[in-house]
């Protein structure tokens, strides 16, 4: 399967929230200035001068690609070794794990996974090597939106391993590809068999749902100075779409209870004709009785055909100011995001490589079906707000858009309030 990895990490951010406060108050004291080693950028050619051991502390490894490129690196590189320390399989035990050997200056770890929501939480407080120089080398190759899931303050904190975002999935044999949103919303209108499918239970799951349909309709959350802007009329037009989709039956209630599982599974079982899922759906899909029945495409346009825009996901690595060998641990970073090394994780392990190239290559395209669909979706997908407490935003976000599509709470109310919750979480750092 795709990315199982991510719809964990989903889960979890709705946890993380205590592990991100405890980080921010025990480190706020000491400022970037006295928790980084440094914040000179990391000059590419380091690479070059590579040797010695490193480390790489990522997620529980169940899918084996992060051992598998630890192996592969040894092969490529025979004085050095790369070894790789599981933090554990849940989102918010990894970051904390990350938190407590930040805050200890630990050099234990030269290279960490990150989930995209991290970067400024951790570079925030001088915890991340400056790798601007590093992605400069590197920016004609990767897929431009996934960069700037490291971008934090004019600075890039890391490089894209590979990502994800979320897709269409539609029933060839009971409808047409739409072009609007507005049009896969009136499948489930006149018939609620042909219902539109997606995650809606009050998590991050819910954050992500919303962000697509807000920044589909050229939205925000924050403004390009950081300041809060979801109190807008779009931000009041989506959640009355998202409501009036509940209530008019373009998508069932029970889409309050879905995750990304619960939705992969009615869809499979007929429960609609469109569905939000991501990759990993697709396999699965191929395996169920609508196997040979469904199509995938990016997400629709608002109100006007074309492509919506989607939320990024996936992976990044950073290298940890701490580290001893910074130098190996960009020639990990450099072997990675090698073109070679970014086929073999979508041949092997069904990842989305962060870098463009790869999505031309026959095997990547046998591998993945619907590859064109999906680099498709990662070009014109766009970061969740990129802040060191997101997950205070999130939760402002889920829980009221959650209260309107239940009922409990109007749109016109749900604006001014989500934004109330996200200025006071941007004030306590």
């Amino acid at each position: 399967m795709m990315l199982t990895g991510e719809r964990r990490l989903l889960r979890a951010v709705t946890v993380i929230g205590a592990v991100s406060t405890l980080a921010v108050a025990l480190t706020a004291c000491s400022g970037p200035s006295e928790s980084g080693a440094t914040s000179a950028p990391l000059d590419p050619a380091l690479a070059k001068s590579a040797k010695g051991n490193i480390t790489v502390c990522g997620p529980t490894d169940s899918s084996g690609v992060w051992k598998a490129t630890m192996a592969a690196f040894n092969k490529a590189h025979p004085g050095m070794s790369a070894n790789y320390t599981e933090l554990g399989a849940a989102a918010d035990d990894q970051l904390q794990q990350i938190t407590q050997r930040m805050q200890t200056k630990s050099t234990q770890c030269d290279v960490f996974r990150l989930d995209v929501v991290w970067t400024a939480q951790l570079a925030a407080q001088g915890w991340l090597a400056d790798t601007s120089k590093v992605i400069a080398s590197k920016l004609d190759k990767l897929i431009p939106s996934t960069a700037g899931t490291l971008l934090y303050k004019g600075k890039y904190w890391g490089v894209p391993f590979y990502s994800n975002t979320g897709l269409l999935y539609y029933r060839t044999d009971k409808t047409q590809a739409p072009q609007t949103w507005q049009q896969l919303y009136s499948y489930g209108e006149a018939d609620p068999k042909k219902g539109f499918l997606y995650q809606a239970s009050q998590s991050e799951s819910l954050t992500v749902s919303f962000l697509e349909q807000l920044y589909s309709a050229g939205g925000e959350v924050l403004n390009d100075k950081g300041e809060v802007a979801i109190n807008s009329p779009k931000t009041v037009e989506v959640l009355t779409f998202m409501q009036n989709g509940i209530t008019k039956g373009a998508a069932p209630k029970t889409v309050l209870t879905y995750d990304e599982d619960a939705t992969r599974l009615a869809f499979e079982a007929g429960a609609g004709a469109t569905m939000r899922n991501y990759p990993y759906a697709y396999a699965a899909g191929q395996k169920s009785a609508i196997a040979g029945k469904f199509a995938v495409m990016p997400l629709p346009g608002w109100k006007t055909p074309g492509s919506g825009v989607g939320v990024l996901g996936g992976s990044n690595v950073a290298v940890s100011t701490f580290s001893k060998n910074q130098a190996g641990a960009l020639a990990m970073i450099d072997f990675m995001t090698s073109d070679q090394w970014q086929e073999q994780i979508a041949v092997g392990n069904s990842l989305a490589p962060a870098i463009a190239a790869a999505y031309t290559s026959e095997p990547v395209k046998k591998a993945l079906p619907f590859s064109q669909e999906l680099l498709k979706a990662l070009t014109s997908a766009k970061s969740r707000p990129v802040s060191p407490v997101y997950p205070q935003i999130s939760q402002a976000i889920y829980q009221n858009v959650g209260k309107v599509l239940s009922g409990e709470l109007t749109p016109q109310a749900a604006a001014p309030q989500m934004a109330d919750k996200i200025a006071s979480a941007l004030k306590t750092f």
